[in-house]
């Protein structure tokens, strides 16, 4: 009996055209060794899944070796139409847990911290330690309170931008010094999150020129808080003080969008994210800070030092001109060279 190819699932080339064994054969003796030399074949074949019944003898092909691989048959007996390899295991879920995976575990927060701090000192040793003290007074101004000895003999007279520390007392340092203050840690996060976002650019930038980013910063915070001081006169009557990064974050934020000014940020205003070129974004807050500066004069502003921002931002665009027509490297020249003399004298 042959089997046909519409029945036949497992026959993988064209039958071999010698007559293995048929049903017309009269001797017994050799019936029964062709049934025994066609066991292994039954065996593979056992079942015919979509067709008639099996009959007793088969012709089978020499070519087709069945090494484990699945038939069309045993896709039906699956009930899934997928094909699994040989000897297949039963599918595991695709969220089933393998306690003994080889996927490495994340390092250590501690590590992570650490890993950055060496970058980011390497990388920028202005930022890394501009960084590293503005958390250090953070906790400071949170652990010892306003009456305490440390505060007012410290953090009030050399941390605090205020007419009185600096023109009465002539604490001049408390002029560059009140950038790295913070008592909240809203305050704290936001101004380091624009530092440490623009300040690797700015850096990258000036080192284009051969221009240190510690200049740029320490001038960015005196022009900040020159600008508080004498805005303050016509807001507060001279009675008011600031602290904080902002003039620095800002200063750093507006040098790098003038350069870049098609360059996408994001951020979020009262939780919601806005992203947009960085040059609209300059934009608007020199706009929020000029209407911030009004409303002080006319008695309002609240607790922000609106005069502050307009000075960090109008620090940055002038600091930009300045580096574009080469200003910068002239007034370098010059320094070192009167420096130099200065020496020599």
């Amino acid at each position: 009996f042959i089997i046909p190819s519409s029945t036949s699932t497992t026959l993988s080339s064209p039958p071999s055209p010698t007559l293995i064994c048929t049903p017309s054969s009269t001797d017994n003796r050799k019936r029964t060794s062709c049934h025994k030399s066609l066991t292994s074949s039954t065996r593979i074949l056992h079942q015919l899944r979509g067709g008639a019944p099996p009959p007793s003898y088969y012709e089978t092909n020499p070519n087709y070796s069945n090494q484990g691989g699945p038939t069309l048959g045993d896709l039906e007996h699956n009930n899934n139409g997928f094909r699994y390899p040989p000897n297949p295991s039963p599918p595991s879920s695709a969220f089933s847990f393998h306690p003994k995976s080889t996927a490495s575990k994340p390092p250590p927060i501690t590590t992570l911290l650490s890993n950055y701090s060496t970058n980011l000192k390497a990388f920028s040793p202005t930022i890394f330690y501009t960084t590293a003290s503005s958390i250090l007074l953070f906790l400071l101004w949170n652990l010892f309170p306003p009456q305490s000895t440390f505060s007012k003999r410290i953090l009030q007279t050399h941390f605090v931008c205020s007419h009185h520390n600096i023109f009465t007392k002539h604490r001049w340092d408390a002029a560059v010094l009140s950038a790295l203050s913070h008592t909240s840690f809203r305050h704290l996060m936001v101004n380091l999150y624009g530092f440490l976002t623009f300040g690797p650019s700015v850096k990258r930038i000036l080192d284009g020129g051969n221009l240190g980013l510690w200049a740029f910063v320490a001038l960015s915070a005196l022009f900040g808080s020159l600008s508080f001081l004498l805005l303050d006169r016509y807001t507060h009557g001279g009675a008011g003080s600031c602290i904080g990064l902002s003039g620095v974050t800002l200063a750093l934020l507006a040098f790098d969008s003038l350069v870049y000014p098609s360059k996408e940020l994001r951020l979020f205003v009262s939780f919601i994210p806005v992203q947009l070129p960085a040059y609209y974004l300059l934009m608007g807050l020199v706009g929020w800070s000029v209407l911030g500066v009004l409303g002080m004069m006319n008695g309002g502003g609240g607790n922000v030092a609106h005069s502050t921002h307009l000075g960090g931002l109008v620090f940055g665009a002038v600091f930009y001109e300045a580096f574009s027509r080469g200003y910068v490297r002239i007034w370098k020249y010059r320094l070192r060279k009167f420096y130099f003399r200065s020496k020599r004298g």
